[in-house]
């Protein structure tokens, strides 16, 4: 089986970074699913039933895994990535009823982890398995397509609830990066309990 993986969420300053995982079990049509920022919102709400319902008739199995502003500022993002895809694969083992080593699952089960941009985030070493990467897989393949979708939903849902609890921010309308009216508002309010230090330690 290969591992299509993909995230969303990276360089903003605020929390959560999300990491999407798929892993396709049966043939299915993937042509309405595209890079997720070249569809509209209801587009991609849309895909993200489409995918729930491939998962719920068991021709998919996925994952949204988030990880927290703390753990990037603790980590920073390659190591904070890494940790959550390694996360992810152990829980799976686990299912397939196989958790005394992560090792030999990825050598039964698992033959290849194919990434979207340029850095395989260390797991090629850390895991001894084959890592493809390639810029922009998010518009080629649609398995990546599909990953890119469903954090970019996750995330975004989350973000207009987090709006609605810092509404001095205005986190829905810069979506918490860094912009003029980002920068003015933490100047103003100063920096909320779900920011991120590791990019804004200048300002503390």
């Amino acid at each position: 089986m290969k591992v299509y993986i993909d995230e969303a969420g990276r360089w903003p300053l605020a929390w959560p970074l999300y990491v999407w995982l798929v892993i396709p079990l049966k043939k299915f049509s993937t042509k309405n699913f595209k890079d997720s920022k070249k569809l509209s919102e209801k587009q991609r709400e849309e895909c993200f039933s489409q995918i729930k319902k491939l998962q719920s008739d068991w021709k998919i199995i996925f994952a949204t895994w988030s990880v927290s502003h703390k753990q990037i500022d603790k980590y920073w993002l390659t190591k904070s990535i890494n940790l959550a895809i390694k996360s992810w694969l152990k829980k799976l083992a686990a299912n397939y009823n196989n958790p005394k080593s992560i090792s030999t699952f990825l050598r039964l089960y698992i033959s290849t982890l194919v990434i979207d941009g340029n850095t395989d985030f260390w797991l090629s070493k850390d895991l001894g398995i084959t890592v493809e990467t390639i810029i922009k897989w998010d518009d080629k393949v649609p398995y990546i397509s599909m990953a890119s979708i469903v954090a970019k939903v996750s995330r975004d849902r989350l973000m207009k609830k987090l709006h609605n609890k810092y509404p001095l921010y205005w986190f829905d309308i810069h979506k918490w990066y860094w912009t003029k009216l980002h920068y003015a508002n933490i100047k103003k309010h100063g920096i909320s309990p779900i920011h991120r230090m590791l990019f804004l330690r200048k300002l503390k």
